[in-house]
Formats: structure tokens, C-alpha cells, sequence
């Protein structure tokens, strides 16, 4: 159960910073319109970083749920190594989609 809820994690993850990087921001148009694309991105936002923190957790659950120091470690490393993966995915989606508009 706990690698099933990790893997969810994990694809949540994916797809929430895919779907903020393909976000695009028009310089011009109705305030309507912006309230509801804010709304949109704090949506993936809040999903983004439930996953963040809820990734490290389930992994610290799934090596022993340690109270000392190697728990610490566990959770740290997998916090950072989780933060860098997002904004690693993130940058390639974001520069994907630049790719795309560019060739339309």
C-alpha cells in the first residue's frame, strides 16, 4: 500500500508540474480571465507541493520510519532530491512547450 501511495505521489507530481508549465500568460486580456488562470495555477500549486512533502514522508514510512538521525537523512535527501527532480522536470516541460509555440 505505502508503494502504491508513493507511485500516486510521484505521478501527481508529474502531472501537476506538466500541466503549470504549459500555463501560458497572454499580456492582455479580461481580469476574468486572470482570476480564473491564477486560480487554475494555485490549484497545480497546492498539489505540487502536497506532493513535495508528502513524498519524502512515505518514503521515510517505507525505509522503517526511523526517530533518529537516519530518518533525518532519509527524509532530507529525499526532500532535496524530490525538489531538484521538480524543478529539473519543470524547466524541460516549460522549455518544450516554448519549443512547440515557436514552430506554430
Amino acid at each position: 500500500m505505502n508503494y502504491l501511495l508513493l507511485i500516486t505521489a510521484i505521478l501527481v507530481l508529474l502531472f501537476s508540474l506538466r500541466q503549470i508549465s504549459m500555463i501560458k500568460y497572454p499580456k492582455r486580456h479580461s481580469a476574468l480571465k486572470e482570476v480564473k488562470q491564477n486560480a487554475i495555477s494555485m490549484l497545480w500549486g497546492v498539489l505540487v507541493i502536497a506532493a513535495i512533502i508528502f513524498i519524502p514522508y512515505q518514503v521515510w514510512v517505507i525505509t522503517g520510519s526511523s526517530p533518529y538521525w537516519d530518518g533525518v537523512y532519509v527524509i532530507g535527501g529525499t526532500a532535496l532530491l524530490t525538489i531538484t527532480v521538480s524543478f529539473i522536470i519543470y524547466d524541460k516541460s516549460y522549455q518544450r512547450g516554448n519549443v512547440n509555440d515557436e514552430q506554430k
